[in-house]
């Protein structure tokens, strides 16, 4: 769930008591030559002697000159000076600190094309009978390209879940699968938008379920994972992770992966109930993982980004954000996106990552005006991303640089979704009866269809059906005869 946290430096407090030390040394020094200053007045007024013999005194030379000056005088220049040399050895190590950590680095980066695999593009199904996961399929692309469906469309079916609706549904079987923040799973019929069933989770979920066979997977905010039957929605087992989730199962043969808010990494056997194994990440998991190739990939709240073995758990790669100057590494929200041999992924501090899915190298970095938490979409060479600036960005995948960008009017956080040519995102209205949902051309980011309700990630579909998600409410679009 995007929480707006601290955007404090973290060295800020650290620099505001280094000042106060300066000030409070400065200071203490300009006490020190007014008691002198003072002191010295009062003594040449008790002497008060004539101008002339003044002027013919060499301890009045010697004072102009500055020399014999007395103790007090001199401590407070001392302590001056003691504080300027403190102050200019703050500001080196600060430096050294901030050009380690990139904290200067507020520059975009262009990529080329080496190690682009144009070849390892989004596929998708024509004829897809499920979107079984969230972001379709293991790399998270959030697309299918190849399935056909353009407006017009024609509404069979609305069905209001009671409370908002985070994530978008899982399609398997006839039936779109979802979790609500109220904790509930919600089974309805993709025909007709009849409830099949309800279950109580036990905690609120701010994920999408995952269908593993014939279970459907639900994680909760308060730690739960539980696997209900997808047809009955019936309780097959339920456990505790040991830390709250918001990340969606990633499901690939048979095991699980999934992250933890206490900055777990995990993969869990579903037929034996327990973890194969743990990792750490460096930060609060919150993103759901993708899949590139043998390893598993996620961004966290430490700034990092990063890849651990399917088999073991061991660390294949970590890599730190770029960043904003003087803003520090960020944290990902957004969950990563594989694809071309790169890894996709956006970052709170308004930062859009390529990376190497091989070595985690930067491969190029584009900046938004303002947060990203919206993962991506990948398709036809191109990523699609929004941001807290109220943009939709078209992004080539070869070198980051922008195709188009569509101005949404409100906030973008949830993330969009490719079916066909159309690119589907929708908008974070402050007064949530405001938000949208836009159906954009993928090529030239023509606006073709909206429709008066969105929120977070907008449209999953399989042959011949869309499922859009509002607010609270999933709605069922057929294309129109």
């Amino acid at each position: 769930m995007p929480t707006q946290r601290d955007k404090r430096h973290p060295l800020r407090g650290a620099l505001k008591a280094l000042a106060a030390i300066w000030l409070g040394a400065a200071l203490a020094a300009d006490r020190d030559l007014t008691r002198e200053r003072r002191r010295r007045q009062a003594l040449a007024d008790s002497i008060a002697p004539s101008s002339a013999a003044a002027a013919a005194s060499p301890v009045a030379d010697d004072d102009r000159a500055g020399a014999g000056r007395p103790p007090l005088l001199r401590r407070g220049w001392v302590q001056l000076w003691a504080a300027m040399a403190l102050l200019g050895l703050v500001v080196v190590i600060f430096a050294g600190v901030a050009v380690a950590r990139g904290w200067f680095d507020d520059g975009d980066i262009t990529g080329t094309s080496e190690g682009f695999v144009a070849a390892a593009a989004p596929a998708g199904t024509a004829a897809a009978a499920s979107w079984p996961e969230y972001g379709f399929d293991h790399q998270r692309t959030r697309a299918n390209p190849a399935l056909r469906m353009r407006p017009p469309f024609e509404e069979t079916w609305s069905f209001d879940a009671g409370s908002l609706l985070e994530f978008p549904p899982v399609i398997a079987e006839g039936r779109a699968i979802v979790g609500t923040n109220a904790g509930l799973g919600l089974a309805v019929d993709t025909q007709t938008g009849r409830e099949l069933w309800r279950v109580r989770l036990r905690g609120r979920v701010a994920s999408s379920p995952a269908i593993a066979g014939d279970l459907a997977l639900f994680t909760t905010i308060n730690g739960r994972f539980v696997a209900v039957e997808a047809a009955t929605g019936r309780v097959v087992w339920r456990v505790n992770l040991g830390g709250g989730s918001e990340s969606s199962p990633l499901v690939i043969d048979g095991d699980a992966y999934i992250g933890t808010l206490d900055g777990r990494v995990m993969r869990y056997d579903l037929e034996r109930k327990r973890p194969v194994w743990v990792a750490r990440a460096t930060g609060e998991v919150k993103a759901s993982l993708a899949q590139a190739g043998p390893n598993v990939i996620v961004g966290d709240y430490g700034g990092n980004v990063s890849a651990f073995s399917r088999r073991d758990g061991s660390l294949a790669w970590r890599t730190k954000s770029p960043a904003p100057a003087l803003r520090g590494p960020g944290r990902f929200y957004a969950g990563p996106a594989v694809a071309y041999g790169r890894v996709y992924v956006g970052n709170i501090n308004g930062r859009v990552l390529g990376l190497s899915a091989r070595t985690g190298d930067v491969s190029w970095v584009r900046s938004a005006d303002d947060w990203v938490y919206s993962s991506a979409a990948v398709a036809n060479q191109t990523i699609f991303i929004g941001s807290y600036d109220e943009r939709l960005y078209a992004l080539d995948a070869v070198t980051g640089l922008p195709k188009w960008t569509f101005p949404a009017g409100e906030r973008i956080s949830g993330s969009p979704s490719v079916i066909g040519d159309l690119v589907y995102v929708s908008t974070i209205a402050r007064n949530p009866k405001d938000g949208r949902t836009f159906a954009l051309d993928v090529d030239t980011g023509r606006r073709v269809w909206q429709f008066p309700d969105g929120r977070y990630s907008p449209a999953v579909a399989v042959d011949g059906l869309m499922v859009l998600t509002g607010v609270r409410t999933m709605y069922g679009f057929v294309p129109a005869a």
